[in-house]
């Protein structure tokens, strides 16, 4: 039964408030400097991503998606890769379509399910660099994208692909975005719709009239922000037809490779559909680590050289 029933993460007094932990982690947490080099991926449609590379010259790479609003230099993606590179692996963090600080070519962006993008990024990868194992690691909304990846290929799944980790994932969507509207989120809430908005602001003025930018301006939540821009924008009908087609949790079930879900049970943003121990119970390749506590993508507890329990603990499932 893949239910890990004594989680290792234990954080330090100051951290075992949840907010605490999500905050420093995301704002303060000390960078990893990496030697990145960016290369650019063309899409089927002619869009474009970038990846940002730390190569060590292995045939092992470590391949990482951001979160929400993130990229690939946020210090949680930053600390994995730099995690992998001790071990001289390869690492590389793809920023989704309008993260990686250019705007992308149209006006169809990345969003919780891009799955798509996923697949056609890797299989270039593997084309170019012939690599003999790949570790995939998402956090938070990339954790999502990575899992329903995986539950979509299923058995069909590249043989290189060894290993899923995902840590903090949004894994129904529809239950994520309605607690995100209670008044324990609401900082949080605020700080994705300033940003999410501004990036609508720009499409507008590049793509007039292929969207309501005021009932886009006036959203007051992701419910209001995904029926009026992620949806339409993106072929779904609604933001529940959207939410429900970008969700991993349906998919879980047809995971065939040695795949870890950590989410905290302190996570503000999680909601009880977001621990799905009936598929651990049932899927051998599945494996569900709920510690006590963690925030979101926190899980501070830095050693001596900076690391945190996350990528700790995605080498030691990596190795088990």
């Amino acid at each position: 039964m893949p239910i890990v029933t004594n989680p290792t993460y234990s954080p330090p007094f100051i951290f075992k408030n949840t907010h605490i932990n999500t905050i420093y982690s995301a704002r303060l947490r000390h960078t990893f400097p990496l030697p990145y080099v960016r290369k650019r991926v063309t899409m089927p449609d002619d869009d474009f991503v970038d990846l940002d590379w730390s190569e060590m010259g292995s045939d092992k790479l470590v391949f990482c998606l951001h979160g929400l609003e993130g990229n690939s230099r946020r210090p949680y993606v930053a600390g994995m890769m730099k995690r992998f590179n001790t071990e001289g692996w390869d690492a590389v963090g793809m920023n989704l379509r309008g993260c990686s600080g250019e705007d992308n070519r149209y006006l169809k962006g990345y969003h919780s399910g891009c799955s798509d993008d996923l697949d056609w990024v890797l299989n270039t990868v593997l084309v170019e660099k012939k690599y003999r194992q790949i570790v995939l690691v998402g956090f938070s909304v990339g954790g999502n994208i990575a899992l329903k990846y995986t539950g979509e290929k299923g058995r069909n799944l590249p043989s290189e692909i060894s290993h899923v980790i995902a840590y903090s994932v949004p894994c129904n969507l529809e239950s994520c975005s309605l607690i995100m509207e209670t008044p324990k989120n609401f900082v949080y809430l605020l700080q994705f719709l300033i940003t999410l908005k501004q990036k609508a602001k720009e499409k507008a003025e590049k793509f007039p009239n292929q969207f309501d930018l005021q009932r886009v301006l006036k959203a007051k939540n992701f419910r209001d922000f995904d029926s009026a821009y992620t949806a339409p924008i993106n072929g779904f009908v609604d933001c529940f037809d959207y939410w429900t087609k970008a969700s991993s949790a349906p998919l879980l079930k047809n995971i065939a490779v040695p795949t870890l879900l950590i989410n905290a049970l302190d996570d503000t943003f999680l909601a009880p559909q977001c621990f799905p121990t009936d598929v651990a119970n049932e899927n051998p390749n599945f494996h569900l680590e709920m510690p006590k506590r963690g925030g979101h993508l926190g899980f501070m507890s830095p050693d001596t050289e900076g690391y945190l329990w996350t990528e700790h603990r995605a080498w030691a499932f990596v190795k088990q």
